[in-house]
């Protein structure tokens, strides 16, 4: 009860917020569960509260701003980006801050199974919307196990080795029910089961449903579709990657390579699958994936305090014409690489958005799935598709067979 009276709390904050009806009725801080779920407006509150908890600056701390400052964490712990100076995020990319006890570690936890709890709320109270109409049931419910099972896949791939090979090994703790009370480790293979049966009831209500998407941070069928991907990917069940790929990228086009130069700041401006919006009101200014990948603002990149560069060992390996490697600067500084990105000064700045999900991604899960299942020529003609949106001069590529 106490993380619901959180997350109603964010809500007043937020851009989404509950009828007037609703919150006219009791104060946010007295609101009971049975209360909070007798409409469709309070079920989405807890929903739009968990969304915004993935994208909120938590404990005064410049290195927890969500999910991203997880992603970015991760990131830094791979070769492909280096950091000029040791600041926020320097344990993780020193690989000092992953034991059991670390600050990193903690934070992670904390953060997933918060989302866990409340959308076990959701899930369990959806009976109590038996007035409400059955088809905007089904959309509620099917966002949260969507989001569920986005959270234990996150936690389930940061706390033990991979799928395959570990399907026996302890995994995370699952919970279905929201409570305080702890479990014992599920196995990795019991996490990726609860993780692809939500997904699957997912897919079948939102299909059931049929409701239309409000805001770029709600889940849809193309967000669980594209999560599917992902979780088979790992679990190497190919065929499943490849179909769900596929769905997820439906009616969705490939950006091209002047759309891929905007700065990836801007939901409305590029073609995302999923995103997290961020507004002048929400944001978190130096606590932000902004601050600490974008040379064009004045956070800790921008400022020097704490600068991202390219790797050079890409760099080399990448084709001229690539818009990827048109977008790092090798004048700014000598000897370094700078990745122009995510650039958010010349558009939405200290508001700028969070993606979550592309196109993309689930062109290349597709394309690496059918290779895995032997088809070849569907895969290279996905990649054809890919590498002539993002290459300025794709026929001359193609003729000299330069295509790196």
């Amino acid at each position: 009860m106490r993380n619901i009276i959180f997350y109603l709390f964010a809500i007043v904050l937020s851009t989404y917020s509950c009828s007037k009806e609703y919150l006219d009725v009791q104060p946010s801080n007295q609101v009971s569960a049975q209360t909070l779920f007798e409409t469709v407006n309070g079920a989405q509150s807890v929903i739009d509260g968990v969304l915004r908890d993935m994208r909120s600056q938590h404990n005064n701390n410049h290195d927890q701003f969500g999910v991203k400052a997880i992603d970015l964490a991760i990131d830094l712990m791979g070769e492909d980006m280096a950091v000029e100076k040791f600041h926020w995020f320097g344990a993780d990319y020193r690989f000092e801050n992953h034991d059991a006890k670390g600050y990193r570690s903690d934070y992670v936890w904390t953060l997933y199974y918060r989302m866990i709890y409340n959308l076990n709320e959701v899930i369990n109270h959806n009976d109590f919307l038996k007035a409400q109409p059955e088809a905007e049931r089904q959309h509620i419910k099917a966002q949260a196990f969507v989001l569920r099972a986005y959270s234990y896949f996150q936690l389930i791939q940061l706390f033990q080795n991979t799928y395959n090979g570990s399907e026996n090994a302890p995994g995370v703790p699952v919970y279905t029910e929201a409570t305080t009370s702890g479990n014992p480790r599920s196995t990795v293979q019991e996490v990726y089961n609860r993780i692809v049966d939500d997904l699957d009831q997912a897919i079948a209500l939102f299909e059931g449903s049929n409701q239309p998407r409000l805001h770029i941070s709600h889940p849809t069928v193309h967000v669980a579709k594209g999560l599917m991907a992902r979780v088979t990917l790992v679990m190497q069940n190919w065929e499943t990657a490849a179909k769900m790929a596929a769905g997820a990228r439906t009616g969705y086009s490939v950006m091209t390579a002047d759309e891929y130069a905007l700065g990836f700041d801007n939901y409305t401006e590029q073609n995302w699958i999923w995103g997290l919006e961020i507004n002048q009101e929400q944001s978190t200014t130096y606590g932000s994936w902004f601050s600490h990948v974008d040379w064009s603002i004045g956070g800790y990149c921008g400022a020097g305090l704490s600068r991202k560069m390219f790797s050079r060992a890409l760099y080399n390996r990448m084709n001229d014409n690539d818009i990827r490697k048109l977008l790092v600067d090798t004048t700014f500084m000598k000897g370094g690489l700078r990745p122009d990105k995510f650039s958010a000064g010349n558009d939405k700045g200290w508001n700028a958005d969070y993606v979550m999900m592309r196109p993309e991604e689930m062109l290349l899960i597709e394309a690496e799935a059918l290779v895995k299942l032997g088809k070849e020529q569907e895969a290279k003609a996905l990649l054809t598709e890919l590498h002539k949106n993002r290459m300025n001069n794709h026929e001359v590529i193609m003729a000299t067979g330069n295509q790196l």
